[in-house]
C-alpha cells in the first residue's frame, strides 16, 4: 500500500510536461517519453506535461507555460516563473485527481483529472 506521501510524490512524478519552448514559434521536443495529464474544468481543459521533479510544462488555448514547482503546505503548487501566487499570473495547484488553475486573477476550482497518457518506449 503507498502512504499519501507516495501518492503525491507519484502524482508529481506523472504531472508530464512537454520538453519545450515557450509557443514563440520555437519547435516542440519529442513528448513521446513523458506522461501527459489531461485536466477538465467548468470552463475549460488544459493539459500538463511533467518536465522535471521541479518544472511542468502547461498547455491551455494553444499556449504553452512553463511554470516552476513552489512551496506548497499540502498537493503540489506550480507558478509561472517560481513566483508566489500575489506575484503570478499562472498557478496550478493539484492533490490527487482534482485541481485549481489561477490565470490573470481568475481561480477555476472545479478542475478534475480526466485521463493520464503513458509514455511510449
Amino acid at each position: 500500500m503507498f502512504s499519501i506521501v507516495q501518492k503525491t510524490l507519484l502524482l508529481v512524478l506523472t504531472v508530464s510536461g512537454l520538453a519545450a519552448c515557450s509557443s514563440n514559434g520555437q519547435t516542440q521536443a519529442d513528448t513521446s517519453r513523458y506522461h501527459v495529464l489531461q485536466y477538465q474544468c467548468d470552463n475549460q481543459s488544459f493539459q500538463v506535461t511533467q518536465l522535471s521533479s521541479e518544472q511542468i510544462l502547461l498547455l491551455i488555448d494553444n499556449t504553452e507555460y512553463q511554470l516552476q514547482r513552489v512551496r506548497s503546505a499540502s498537493g503540489v503548487r506550480y507558478a509561472l516563473d517560481g513566483e508566489s501566487q500575489e506575484d503570478s499570473n499562472i498557478e496550478l495547484f493539484s492533490k490527487g485527481r482534482e485541481g485549481m488553475l489561477t490565470m490573470n486573477g481568475q481561480t477555476d476550482k472545479s478542475c478534475q483529472m480526466i485521463t493520464r497518457g503513458i509514455p511510449q518506449g
